[in-house]
């Protein structure tokens, strides 16, 4: 396999690991965001007793000269005290409180005159019948519509309430007042102020007795979880970019390599075409004995890349037939001892073409030791066993058959079982016993 279909299947690998995990993590998001979901849509409460540090309510009079009076002419017989009471409710969480409401419990006699920016959700109890509620905006109101008991004094409206009546105080939700919703400490802006006035007959009315309810609006990439989960995502889109972008200069690559492979097929099929044509029964004698060289290497074991290799070497062995006598490889009768010593000299001179070509790995032996013998009678150095190089060991096989299975000068093609008994003879003296076994083994599967 060449290093292209490597990095290709690499990258396939790699993108289906990323798809796993990218799957995972959507999941994990999916639950987070539900927990976030759970979490800003639950009310959360605080009343007067409790000791929160998130979120404070702090109820006063205001101190002003002008933020408290008496008003004479009530109408009920009696003056009153009115008072402006300032009502500052902070966050100091790392969250929008998104919505918010106030609950006064009133303990003493007292009326509730105005208000600004909210509306108030108002419930009397009277002894007389059942329960009265009602919500108002103070600031704008029709007195016909008021049914609550209450009081004009002058211009000013009095809603009586006593022991056991409450208020509720619901925040104006316009961008404009700034009670909603009301920023978080990191955004030094988490507080809102808003305020009402109150009449009663001392000037000082008890609103200790109070419950806020709110809801905390939390973004899903808020907190540890949440740049956890921003931190991964972007990485998983990065390392898909990265990806893509590899898989792409990777096709790209792999078109030129298609494009030099097939240049390199063409000089092959040339060259190959040159080595054959001095002799009438060579032609495609080069192509097939790489073919059979290749059926071989498959048959071992081999990766796609090194049955190429071998393949492509194999393709080369006879290379240096271009320098024997055209007329001795013509010959029909026996050769001579001295047409026989030019003969073997192709071994040696198609070496010495192919010693500097780097791009054909393994030609260079195959061409110079094909003739050797695995008992090491061969030629040109005699060499034996494992000195003999894998890939001239391989083509020895091939070469030997494409030659018993076609028609010589000096004698006719060999049958199949004359060919296989030619190779069982001859394992182990001329040919190496591992590459007969195999390239029987293939003659059987292939039918050749």
């Amino acid at each position: 396999m060449n290093r292209v279909d490597n990095l290709k299947k690499i990258i396939k690998r790699l993108t289906v690991v990323l798809l796993a995990f990218l799957a995972l993590l959507i999941v994990i998001f999916i639950i987070h965001c539900i927990n976030v979901g759970r979490y800003n849509s639950e009310w959360r409460i605080i009343t007067s007793d409790s000791s929160s540090t998130q979120i404070l309510v702090d109820v006063h009079p205001r101190g002003g000269v002008t933020d408290s009076w008496v008003k004479t002419n009530t109408g009920l017989g009696t003056s009153l005290n009115a008072k402006i009471y300032e009502m500052v409710v902070t966050n100091n969480s790392h969250y929008y409180v998104d919505d918010w409401q106030i609950r006064f419990n009133i303990s003493d006699k007292c009326y509730l005159n105005n208000g600004w920016c909210g509306t108030f959700e108002v419930h009397q109890f009277p002894k007389s019948g059942e329960e009265i509620y009602q919500t108002l905006d103070l600031r704008n109101f029709d007195e016909k519509d008021i049914i609550l008991n209450h009081t004009l004094a002058g211009q000013d409206l009095l809603i009586p309430l006593d022991y056991g009546d409450y208020f509720i105080y619901h925040p104006d939700t316009s961008p404009a007042s700034g009670e909603l919703p009301i920023k978080g400490s990191e955004d030094m802006e988490g507080n809102c102020v808003c305020g009402f006035i109150m009449y009663s007959l001392t000037g000082e009315v008890d609103l200790a007795d109070y419950e806020l309810s709110y809801r905390l609006h939390k973004y899903v990439w808020d907190g540890f979880a949440g740049k956890f989960f921003a931190v991964a995502f972007s990485l998983v889109a990065l390392s898909f970019l990265i990806l893509g972008t590899i898989f792409l200069v990777s096709v790209r690559f792999e078109s030129r390599i298609q494009a030099l492979s097939k240049l390199l097929e063409d000089a092959n099929r040339i060259c190959c075409s040159l080595s054959d044509s001095r002799d009438y029964y060579s032609k495609g004698h080069s192509q097939h004995v790489a073919e059979y060289a290749r059926m071989i290497a498959e048959k071992m074991g081999m990766d796609k890349s090194d049955c190429d290799i071998v393949y492509n070497a194999a393709l080369y062995h006879n290379v240096g037939t271009v320098f024997v006598n055209e007329q001795i490889l013509r010959k029909k009768g026996k050769l001579t001892r001295e047409e026989y010593a030019e003969v073997k000299k192709h071994t040696i001179r198609g070496s010495e073409i192919l010693k500097d070509i780097e791009n054909i790995p393994l030609a260079y032996e195959a061409a110079l030791c094909h003739h050797e013998r695995f008992d090491g009678t061969g030629y040109p150095f005699g060499k034996k066993e494992e000195e003999i190089p894998l890939i001239a060991r391989i083509v020895a096989v091939a070469d030997a058959y494409d030659a018993m299975a076609n028609d010589r000068p000096y004698r006719g093609k060999l049958s199949r079982d004359q060919i296989r008994e030619e190779f069982i003879k001859n394992r182990g003296t001329q040919f190496d016993p591992a590459i007969v076994t195999a390239f029987l083994d293939v003659m059987g599967e292939r039918n050749l």
